[in-house]
């Protein structure tokens, strides 16, 4: 039901969007939101436990960005909180940060962006602290982000591949010293409302 209601705001805000033949919105602040879906980094094992259970990886996300630029070349710093979760192997990991992805993004034919740049993701909680090496330095990291994105006047849909840079380091038995480690990456699908 939960979903039903997303994919209904969704269509609601891209009609209203699409219906003014607005085009491309210039510099201004906005609201975003959407869902991520995150894996390990760790490809053939990520493979076949999004197989059996392709929801246990997904999280969501919400925030604000400002657009800054004309409307072909801009800048679109995001303050974004972001809740993930997926299987690393031995358990699931959950986190909740604080992403800034910084976006130099560029615009085609008037409704579509291709945007990448450095993130930077501040830790507020996760499940696993008591197990990361070195975890109270270990609270931001640096990752990076590209994509591409459809926007229809204020309205715009983007769909973006985001990984971290940093390994995140795992002792899982504090007796046999039994270590992993994993780069978060996501596959994130926003929608995002510009207010001029």
């Amino acid at each position: 039901m939960r979903m039903l209601r997303f994919y209904f705001l969704f269509l609601t805000l891209f009609l209203c969007g699409f219906l003014s033949h607005a085009q491309n919105k210039g510099p201004g602040f906005g609201v975003k939101g959407g869902v991520n879906y995150a894996t390990s980094g760790k490809y053939f094992t990520d493979a076949g436990s999004i197989w059996k259970n392709p929801q246990a990886s997904t999280g969501y996300h919400f925030g604000a960005f400002y657009k800054l630029g004309n409307y072909d070349l801009f800048l679109r710093p995001e303050l974004i909180y972001s809740n993930t979760k997926f299987d690393a192997g031995v358990g699931t990991v959950k986190l909740r940060r604080l992403d800034a992805p910084v976006l130099v993004g560029m615009n085609f034919f008037k409704f579509i962006s291709l945007v990448g740049g450095p993130s930077f993701h501040y830790s507020l909680k996760d499940n696993y602290s008591d197990f990361f090496e070195n975890s109270p330095n270990k609270k931001l990291f640096l990752g990076y982000q590209f994509g591409l994105g459809f926007n229809v006047g204020p309205v715009g849909l983007d769909l973006r591949y985001e990984r971290v840079l940093n390994d995140q380091k795992m002792t899982l038995d504090q007796f046999l010293k039994r270590k992993d480690k994993f780069r978060t990456e996501q596959i994130i699908l926003g929608l995002s409302f510009q207010i001029k």
